[in-house]
């Protein structure tokens, strides 16, 4: 157990002993110029002498040399003690560990204080200095938790006064804080139609594409002499993608700008373009038009279903996985197949990270694995069936009636368009003192080939 001291006593303890130390330096060196002084003497009328005197001289000079090295001695553990007191000073609350080599430094520094109170009179022989180990105890308990919880509850309230950078007003303002250049920012998961579908960047509210929805007539067969019938002609249709607007509004304060260790500004207008482009791919794939553009996803499933090629426009077929919760083999086969020729050729699957997880694992009736690995190095990109798989946050999970595979000629299905980039207003005017940070967005989507897509609907 170590003897608690507190600060005051502490610093007593240090200012006797430094002063008791300067004390014995001093006799020690008024010893040492009378003896040199003797010797001096001695040996200029060492002739004139008694040699009895002389030897007695002698070996009183080396009696006191002796008494001086093991002074000396003393001298230096005293100095020692004090710098092993100043440590154990610094430490929060004055002390250390109990089982330390700072706290046995403590305990001597304290019995060394102790002597010189007796000494001076100030300490009957056999007294004691009051001292509090109970209180220094709850301390030793106490402050390894705080040291591992960093919280204040995990001292009690008379520990809690103690300087500590823990606290604000008990030192934490003396200690400096580091900022890194470097923020750690989150991942959120999207997708990227973007990089799959057809961009046309516009000049006006919107774009209108022309639909060919229909085939000229065939008239037949007809002799040398016989004279032909009219025959029937095409129809066309057209498809509207309005630019809809999104924006976002933060506001910092002019402060804020000014005195922020890096460009607010530049951080937000960054923070403000990832959240747009999560959300415009969100609504690629399940905007209803209103307001927003038109997903993929949301359009109607066509009335008939199989292998006649028909089309319809404005729907997409959804071919059934054949499992009420799980997607099968088979379904493959028949997605992929469902579409025609050309469009397989540029075909490429969508679906969540976890539902390729999932498809890994299908075999074909003949134990061969769907999934298809690709080589990075080469560019071989993994597939099912030959088509590439692309991954796609932003569609649904396996589950019944849900529609988790796509399968389509993007470039041919989907179309996105651009009226502006990202602009941005900034107003420090109409609600000072924070500066609005207005940024806008102009984008629409929608499909515009029907036939050019199938989605794959988790059902028998």
């Amino acid at each position: 157990m170590t003897t608690n001291i507190d600060q005051s006593t502490a610093e007593k303890i240090v200012a006797d002993i430094a002063k008791f130390g300067g004390d014995v330096a001093a006799l020690q060196n008024s010893t040492q110029r009378n003896i040199a002084e003797l010797r001096a003497a001695i040996d200029e009328n060492g002739k004139k002498s008694d040699p009895v005197a002389i030897g007695k001289i002698d070996a009183l000079a080396t009696l006191v040399e002796t008494k001086v090295a093991t002074l000396e001695g003393d001298l230096k553990a005293a100095s020692d003690n004090i710098e092993a007191l100043k440590a154990v000073n610094r430490r929060p609350g004055g002390g250390g560990w109990s089982n330390d080599d700072g706290a046995q430094a403590a305990k001597e520094a304290f019995e060394f204080h102790k002597a010189k109170l007796i000494a001076d009179g100030k300490l009957p022989a056999g007294g004691e200095v009051a001292s509090d180990e109970a209180a220094y105890a709850a301390y030793c308990e106490a402050f390894p938790h705080y040291m591992r919880a960093r919280g204040d509850n995990a001292m009690k309230p008379q520990f809690m006064n103690a300087m500590q950078t823990g606290s604000d007003v008990d030192g934490g303002y003396l200690v400096p804080t580091s900022y890194s250049q470097r923020t750690m920012t989150r991942v959120y998961e999207t997708s990227n139609l973007r990089g799959l579908a057809t961009i046309e960047s516009i000049g006006g509210k919107e774009l209108i594409l022309p639909r060919d929805e229909g085939e000229f007539g065939f008239g037949g067969w007809v002799g040398e002499t016989q004279a032909p019938s009219e025959s029937g002609t095409s129809q066309l249709g057209e498809s509207k993608i309005f630019a809809h607007e999104m924006y976002a509004e933060p506001r910092v304060t002019q402060n804020m700008i000014e005195d922020a260790g890096i460009d607010i500004e530049a951080w937000v207008s960054n923070k403000v373009g990832d959240k747009m482009g999560r959300i415009e791919a969100t609504a690629f794939h399940t905007g209803d038009g209103t307001n927003k553009p038109r997903g993929f996803l949301t359009y109607s499933a066509w009335a008939t279903s199989g292998d006649d090629g028909h089309l319809e426009n404005g729907k997409i077929e959804q071919i059934v996985s054949g499992g009420a919760t799980t997607l099968t083999a088979d379904a493959f086969y028949n997605v992929y197949f469902g579409l025609k020729d050309k469009y397989a050729a540029n075909a490429q699957w969508l679906m969540k990270r976890i539902t390729v997880r999932d498809i890994m694992k299908l075999k074909d009736g003949q134990g061969n694995y769907l999934w298809q690995m690709g080589d990075i190095k080469s560019g071989q990109p993994t597939t099912i069936l030959t088509a590439p798989v692309v991954r796609s946050e932003d569609m649904p999970t396996v589950a019944a009636s849900s529609l988790s595979v796509a399968l389509a000629d993007w470039k041919s299905a989907y179309t996105i368009v651009d009226r502006l980039g990202m602009t941005l207003l900034r107003d420090n005017l109409t609600a000072k003192p924070y500066v609005k940070l207005y940024h806008r967005r102009r984008v629409g989507g929608a499909v515009v080939n029907f036939e050019a897509i199938k989605l794959m609907k988790t059902s028998t």
